[in-house]
């Protein structure tokens, strides 16, 4: 869901304090500032900088709902901004935007819906094993609530918002102590509601959604992260890169799309559980993502022609990939820092700054990885917590996943009756959205860069589970069986050789492409319809029609015709 121009102009403290993350960015404020991680450059030298973390939305540390109120003024600037106990809060009576971010609590009741259902993890004989819930975290929660758009307008309900719940497994760790995992899953409502509050003005939506399952370890002082009952602590711990994890969870059928994630061998299924929600099961292995920055002093860009020209274009016309104009609307997507010092408008004036540090999130990463590529080396960024935001400090292996309703024009994948599939990759760089359907192909573009820290070759995973449905639809084919064949095709247009594995099961169609190369290769899939299946069997042998002859018979006076295959004169006659 986009959001008109006026919700992007805030006040620096305001984002400083809430902390947007990819999460928020990504899909609804388009030019607001993200949270800096690559520490500033050493005193008196100037870079420019960017990167590529693979966690880039976070955790949110409680279930919170916020906005803005314009006070009736087209001056963005005096937007008084809103922090509210929930959604009947009376201070919050009066807004232009509400967002509520709301983490999904664990199911206490079969009755109960828009929740955690279960969690599996799997032990030391690498089989999944469900995990008993074990904790919630302390902190803000928000009521369940009906959303009334207008007087006359539907009714929307809302469900409750919980926090990080923490899961039990009946095998210990090494150290001798209850394994645990961290389960946090986020929903974002979106309310808006002009001044006039005319009968059916106001309106809310089901944007978008996020999750991610990691080991904690619990302790006492001071809490990096989450809370628990007896201020217990949770803070979270590395995978070990060998471990599988599955959720259910029981969510709103409104919540359509595509899902997105890290992880690999992936498993994905969706049953209705009623009229109004589906249960879904997301099941995959651990894996790693190498993140990637980029730190170049800006005295060096003129040697990388490349790069300078697109560091150029970029304060003339403005970021790629998007309709934005150019110089003067750049706002924060990039930032001279240190972070909030502002931001340039001109190529000069950019070259004039401290660093600089262009933010990913705004930009088609597949330019700016382009642009930056030469520079580019894996880093784990650090962590950060801001009261509000999560960032973990991690080995770079995870299991996460987003979700964000389909915003191209094709009809198969913008068909909001259901979820169309999941698409996982450990690509740093890869396409949130589903292939896009060209020529005949479902192509899906990732990017990276060629080898891990270590040296060696980093291989390439991809998992693209489709409704059978969906993909049918693209290509108009009849519910007979369908073919597919994955292609892994270079930068240059040369083909790799790739592990590949399709299955069909379900209602969903399975493929999967492993061990190819970066910087950028692109994942084609064609689909064919299988031919109908040949009848072997041995045609039945048709008898040969008998051939009739006739003979006379004559006995005395009497004569008769015989016909048969085989004619004979009866007792006492003679042939003629």
């Amino acid at each position: 869901m986009k959001l008109p121009p006026r919700i992007l102009i805030l006040s620096a403290a305001f984002v400083a304090i809430l902390g947007l993350s990819t999460f928020a960015t990504a899909s609804n404020f388009k030019s607001l500032p993200a949270i800096s991680f690559i520490q500033s450059a050493h005193a008196g030298q100037s870079n420019v900088i960017t990167d590529f973390p693979a966690d880039d939305f976070g955790l949110w540390s409680q279930s919170s709902v916020y906005g803005q109120d314009f006070m009736g003024s087209t001056d963005q600037s005096k937007a008084k901004q809103l922090w509210c106990t929930g959604w009947a809060d009376p201070s919050c009576s009066n807004y232009d935007y509400l967002f509520a971010d709301l983490i999904l609590p664990p199911c206490t009741s079969d009755a109960q819906r828009s929740c955690i259902e279960g969690l599996e993890a799997s032990g030391v004989d690498k089989v999944l094993k469900p995990l008993s819930f074990y904790q919630e975290s302390v902190s803000q929660k928000i009521a369940p609530y009906t959303f009334n758009a207008g007087t006359t307008g539907p009714q929307t309900n809302i469900p409750g918002g919980g926090g990080l719940s923490v899961w039990k497994s009946s095998e210990l760790g090494t150290n001798g102590l209850a394994k645990l995992y961290g389960t946090h899953v986020l929903l974002r409502y979106i309310a808006s509601c002009p001044p006039s509050r005319q009968s059916g003005a106001c309106s809310v939506s089901l944007s978008d959604f996020k999750g991610s399952v990691y080991p904690i370890t619990l302790g006492s002082g001071v809490c990096k992260e989450f809370t628990l009952s007896g201020n217990v602590c949770a803070n979270s711990t590395n995978f070990t890169g060998d471990e599988r994890v599955a959720l259910t969870l029981r969510l709103d059928k409104n919540l359509t799309g595509w899902i997105f994630g890290r992880m690999q061998n992936a498993d994905f299924a969706v049953d209705p559980i009623d009229s109004s929600n589906n249960k879904i099961r997301i099941e995959g292995d651990v894996t790693l993502v190498p993140e990637l920055q980029a730190s170049l002093p800006k005295s060096q860009i003129a040697s990388d022609p490349a790069l300078e020209k697109y560091l150029r274009d970029f304060y003339t016309v403005g970021r790629f990939g998007t309709g934005d104009p150019g110089a003067g609307s750049l706002d924060y997507q990039a930032n001279d820092l240190p972070y909030g010092n502002g931001h340039s408008v001109t190529y000069d004036g950019f070259l004039a700054a401290n660093t600089t540090k262009l933010l990913s999130i705004n930009f088609d990463k597949f330019k700016l990885f382009n642009a930056f590529e030469k520079h580019l080396t894996a880093y784990t960024p650090p962590a950060s917590n801001n009261g509000r935001n999560i960032m973990r400090q991690t080995n770079s292996i995870f299991w996460n996943f987003g979700a964000a309703t389909y915003s191209g024009n094709n009809p198969c994948s913008a068909d909001k009756s259901h979820l169309h599939g999941l698409v996982v990759t450990n690509a740093p760089i890869y396409d949130k959205g589903p292939p896009t359907f060209t020529d005949g192909s479902l192509n899906y573009q990732v990017a990276g860069i060629h080898t891990n820290v270590d040296g060696s070759l980093f291989k390439g995973r991809y998992t693209y589970i489709v409704k059978s449905e969906t993909a049918r639809c693209y290509y108009h084919f009849s519910s007979a069986p369908i073919q597919a064949k994955v292609e892994i095709v270079s930068a240059d247009n040369t083909n790799q050789i790739a592990t590949t594995l399709i299955s069909e099961k379900n209602g969903f169609i399975r493929l999967q492409a492993d061990n190819f190369t970066f910087s950028s290769p692109t994942i084609r899939v064609q689909l064919s319809q299988a031919p109908a299946k040949a009848d072997n069997t041995s045609p039945a042998k048709l008898a040969t029609p008998a051939i009739s002859k006739t003979i006379t018979c004559l006995k005395g006076a009497t004569t008769r015709k015989i016909t048969s295959s085989n004619p004979k004169c009866p007792s006492g006659f003679k042939k003629k």
